[in-house]
């Protein structure tokens, strides 16, 4: 027996069951087609590669961001045709490191060496040139310690041989000679009308090869005429001393030589070699022979004598070491070029050797002295 309802279910089942199984079926495709489209785009990163083959995975935030990178670039290239090598600038700041501008160097550049000519050398006024014993040349650099020359050479007048130093067209120089005993005999009379002011008279010297000193011939007769015929004296000494004690004793010995006299002019300390032949002095270095001066000479200023140097421009800067001596005292310089090339400050120049002088036996040297030592 069949109730009512039981006809009624068997009538509508079967298409509800048929429904069912459609939209069952349907929402089976749509996962298996999300599951699948989901589980591919987890296995390729952006440029296609797998993703065991990219580490570590990007962050939602950076995946979006690329993304929307990506498609601003899939954009460019759409709309503006655009190649891979018209975007390869993209790459140029890549490796690219940043250019450090040098900072120019603050050092002075070295200038190359240069070994100065002779030209230069005698053009720079910084310069002497000397002859040494053995012929060898060398310049020797003019040292700004010591006062230079202040004379005006356009200022001297010679005539007959006597020379003269004007200002303002007054003279302002004054005449000597410069006398031994192998001057020969002497009329001072004569020299002093001739204009002749004073002379430096060879007291002694000491022998180059014995030692000994000894008195000049002529000295004692010398200054008593001397002095009589109203010439100004001073005297020169020749040293062969080769110690501090030796020069002492040339200087004591020239000190008590004067005691019966009264001189106005200089004491002048001459040492030199002697030519063509061997001498007592020939072994001293410059120190010791720069020593010996010095000696003398305070020992002639402790006196009560005024010391000068004597020497030419070889013996003065080559033999002598001048920074000792030429600042304090003064120079009796012996030089026969018309301009001397000593560059130092000098008080007397003997200037001309050899020459045929009124009054004097055998031939003299003429000495100008541009200081007037009687006031001194």
């Amino acid at each position: 027996m069949h109730l009512p309802e039981d006809h009624e279910d068997r009538g509508m089942g079967t298409p509800v069951i048929y429904t069912i199984v459609a939209v069952s079926f349907c929402i089976l495709i749509i996962l298996a087609v999300v599951f699948f489209s989901n589980s591919r785009q987890n296995n390729l990163n952006p440029s296609g590669k797998t993703q065991a083959q990219v580490s570590p995975s990007p962050t939602p935030e950076i995946e979006m961001e690329f993304a929307q990178g990506q498609e601003d670039i899939e954009s460019l290239y759409r709309e503006n045709k655009l190649r891979a090598e018209d975007l390869d600038f993209w790459d140029m700041y890549q490796d690219e490191k940043p250019v450090v501008t040098a900072e120019p160097s603050t050092s002075p550049t070295p200038e190359p060496s240069h070994e100065p000519t002779e030209e230069e050398l005698a053009a720079d006024g910084m310069h002497v040139k000397i002859t040494h014993r053995d012929g060898e040349e060398e310049w020797v650099e003019i040292s700004e310690d010591i006062p230079l020359y202040t004379y005006d050479f356009t200022n001297l007048k010679i005539s007959g041989g006597k020379m003269a130093y004007y200002l303002d067209g007054e003279k302002q120089s004054f005449l000597g000679v410069d006398l031994s005993k192998n001057s020969g005999q002497v009329n001072f009379e004569t020299l002093k009308s001739s204009g002749v002011d004073f002379v430096m008279l060879r007291l002694g010297s000491r022998g180059y090869e014995s030692g000994l000193i000894t008195l000049d011939e002529n000295f004692v007769s010398n200054i008593t005429a001397a002095q009589e015929a109203g010439l100004e004296v001073g005297v020169t000494f020749f040293s062969q001393a080769v110690n501090e004690a030796e020069a002492v004793e040339e200087a004591v010995f020239v000190a008590n030589n004067l005691i019966p006299y009264k001189i106005s002019y200089p004491v002048a300390f001459i040492m030199e070699y002697i030519a063509n032949d061997d001498a007592r002095i020939d072994f001293l270095d410059v120190e010791e022979k720069t020593q010996i001066a010095e000696t003398f000479l305070s020992e002639i200023e402790k006196s009560g004598h005024r010391p000068i140097l004597y020497g030419s421009t070889n013996w003065l800067l080559g033999e002598l070491l001048p920074e000792e001596l030429l600042s304090d005292y003064d120079v009796l310089l012996n030089d026969q070029a018309s301009i001397p090339d000593y560059p130092y400050q000098f008080r007397m120049w003997r200037y001309a050797t050899d020459q045929s002088i009124a009054g004097v036996e055998n031939n003299a040297a003429y000495v100008i002295s541009f200081v007037d030592y009687t006031r001194k």
